[in-house]
């Protein structure tokens, strides 16, 4: 009987779904399933979800494609774009960095660029519906700016935050305050160099502080500073929702390590944030987590470097109290500003395991049980959930982009 191979499929997928029993239950089960390969005529560095096939990918060499699921040659979207800066998609339009610095715009009319090329490299765009909030360089200073577009197609900045803001700063909009109108925008900021050196996430310049911006004007709303020795070891906010208003989970780091905190709009004054609940630190400086937000469970790997440990939070009135998933697993490459490898689609979360040679298919609703699991033929950098379809994109290290059909 031991070498059926029905039964050897059952025990390896036993062996990799182990340590799950430790954590729920819910007796862990997996089956192997073999991801399918998504023509490309390059390496691709990254995926978005969206575009004219559902897929796009940006190659080392700039080029946009939009990338065919069904098997079919991709089709060449643009060139010259920066890689390293993650496109952005919302409201019928496409937006990336050009390499010369310049904002493209991609929509059914065609695309076109900003007069500026002092876009910042690495951080993150956002797609307003009648505008695109991007981060600029002015001198040594970075600054949150509203681009819209002109009747001669091209888009020109026409407003800039006051306040310094992160070089690689990943805007998003969140509706903090309730009042039912999609929101503001909300940016990291007060970077700092001599807090904390670590540098886990592409540089050593860390956060100080969280600002929501009037998303027209970009004029400051609400704040929270932190004092010293603490940052924030973050680029981009997850914004959660709280029911009829939004809340906002990152990473604050200090001498203890990192912990989790809930941000929300202090209900005392008008002009800050607070924090409204924290998790509790790691414990030991430079150890540091990933948090996730998938659909309405607040998730975070700890130490994803070293172990890689998923933890479930749930909260208790100030406390963000944490209780083991899963061990063996990653969501990060340290040094990268690629925040999240993992994808969610409803309760589902797909996530690599600590070597990235696999994916693991968790039911966010139980302790931790691995329902699929998927062999790659090699690293994995990247996921993307395809909601339209069901499927997630996979990007491997070699460039290569393979979907899950589920």
């Amino acid at each position: 009987m031991s070498s059926h191979p029905r039964m050897m499929r059952r025990r390896q997928a036993l062996r990799v779904g182990g340590v799950a029993l430790l954590c729920s239950s819910t007796p862990a089960w997996t089956k192997s399933v073999a991801p399918r390969t998504v023509p490309s005529t390059e390496p691709i560095a990254h995926i978005a979800a969206g575009g004219p096939s559902g897929l796009l990918g940006v190659s080392r060499k700039g080029n946009v494609w939009a990338l065919r699921l069904d098997g079919r040659a991709p089709q060449k979207w643009a060139d010259g774009i920066d890689f390293n800066t993650p496109l952005a998609l919302g409201h019928g339009r496409v937006a990336g960095r050009r390499q010369d610095g310049a904002l493209w715009v991609a929509d059914a009319l065609g695309s076109s660029l900003s007069v500026q090329r002092n876009l910042s490299p690495h951080a993150g765009l956002l797609v307003l519906p009648l505008a695109i909030i991007g981060v600029v360089k002015e001198g040594n200073q970075h600054r949150l700016a509203r681009f819209e577009p002109h009747a001669s197609g091209v888009w020109y900045s026409v407003a800039q935050s006051e306040h310094n803001v992160l070089p690689d700063a990943r805007p998003l909009q969140a509706d903090l305050d309730g009042a039912g109108d999609s929101g503001h925008v909300v940016v990291l900021a007060g970077p700092n160099s001599e807090r904390y050196a670590h540098g886990v996430l592409g540089d050593g310049v860390e956060a100080t502080r969280v600002a929501l911006l009037e998303r027209h004007s970009l004029q400051m709303m609400r704040e929270w500073v932190l004092d010293a020795p603490w940052v924030l070891e973050d680029i981009a906010p997850r914004k959660v929702n709280l029911g009829g208003r939004d809340g906002l989970l990152t990473v604050q780091a200090g001498p203890a390590g990192g912990q989790l905190v809930l941000i929300e709009a202090d209900p005392l004054n008008p002009r800050l944030l607070h924090v409204a609940a924290k998790g509790p630190a790691l414990g030991t400086v430079h150890r540091w987590m990933s948090p996730i937000v998938c659909s309405a469970r607040w998730l975070a790997v700890h130490t994803p470097h070293i172990g890689g440990v998923l933890h479930a939070y749930q909260r208790d009135g100030v406390d963000l109290r944490p209780k083991l998933m899963l061990p063996g697993v990653s969501n990060h490459r340290i040094g990268s500003r690629w925040l999240d490898m993992s994808a969610c689609a409803g309760q589902r979360l797909l996530i690599p395991d600590q070597a990235g040679r696999r994916l693991l298919l968790i039911d966010t609703t139980t302790d931790g049980r691995i329902v699929e699991e998927f062999t790659l033929a090699s690293r994995v950098v990247g996921t993307v959930s395809l909601l339209q379809t069901g499927s997630f994109a996979v990007l491997h290290e070699d460039g290569a982009v393979s979907v899950l059909n589920l």
